[in-house]
């Protein structure tokens, strides 16, 4: 019988502790950026991705909703943070199109999207750009989850209440060109492989993907290689060294 009375008052305590904590929570509510699967606040944009001719794209951040949905809409503003001091800074009208700075999570919603227009400033090969979007609090939506970043053993950053966009030329070399690319393309640069794949309307994707699959084999590179030699003899074009490029010595008639 005692045994059954610390029973009952084991469960006692538990839900009225559960309840307590709940009512605490009750029409709390909070916004952060969804996380995406990221580590850190930065969202990076290779533009050496996609082709030449590619000059904006879209880039969608979507803040999320923690805590109760309401049954009306609910505002909150961002601010566009691009430090001058910073030798990477981006410039709106340049980097980026001016953008919305004040956006609402519908009533009966979870989420919000800020849409972002990126520009593809053609200096972007020597100099990477970045600007940060940060989120404002609110009286009805509070700051209340964010994963942390350790900078250093002092320092650490709230990851989820802005997002650093960081925008690159960065196209990678592929794992083929060691073996099969440099006699047929000669010395790897970004301004070579990019004007290839913009020459020969090759998928960067594609280019970047496994020798062999599909019709990207070893046949089709020596075609790419052969015709490149003939077109830059026709029209000739200079490395990113400065240089005139060439193709490599199994290309060359």
């Amino acid at each position: 019988m005692k045994q059954i009375c610390y029973i009952i008052l084991f469960f006692t305590a538990f839900f009225y502790a559960c309840e307590k904590d709940v009512d605490s929570y009750e029409g709390e509510s909070g916004i952060y950026f969804d996380t995406e699967g990221k580590l850190n606040d930065t969202v990076v944009v290779s533009w050496g991705m996609k082709a030449g001719d590619v000059v904006t794209r879209n880039l969608k951040l979507r803040v999320m909703l923690v805590g109760t949905v309401a049954d009306y809409d609910r505002k909150f503003t961002v601010d566009m943070i691009s430090d001058q001091t910073d030798t990477l800074a981006a410039e709106e009208g340049v980097d980026f199109e001016p953008f919305d700075k004040e956006y609402t999570i519908p009533a009966n919603g979870a989420y919000a999207d800020i849409n972002i227009v990126l520009k593809r400033r053609e200096t972007l090969k020597q100099r990477s750009r970045r600007f940060t979007v940060k989120l404002n609090e609110t009286p009805e939506l509070h700051f209340m989850y964010t994963r942390r970043s350790r900078i250093d053993s002092l320092t650490s950053l709230d990851v989820d209440y802005q997002r650093v966009v960081f925008m690159n030329e960065n196209f990678p070399r592929p794992g083929w060109w060691t073996r099969e690319g440099q006699k047929r393309f000669g010395d790897w640069s970004q301004t070579k492989a990019g004007l290839i794949c913009d020459v020969m309307n090759i998928d960067r994707e594609v280019w970047l993907g496994v020798l062999g699959e599909g019709t990207f084999t070893q046949g089709y590179l020596s075609y790419v290689g052969k015709y490149m030699y003939r077109w830059l003899q026709e029209n000739p074009t200079k490395d990113e060294d400065g240089e005139w490029m060439e193709m490599g010595p199994d290309s060359q008639d």
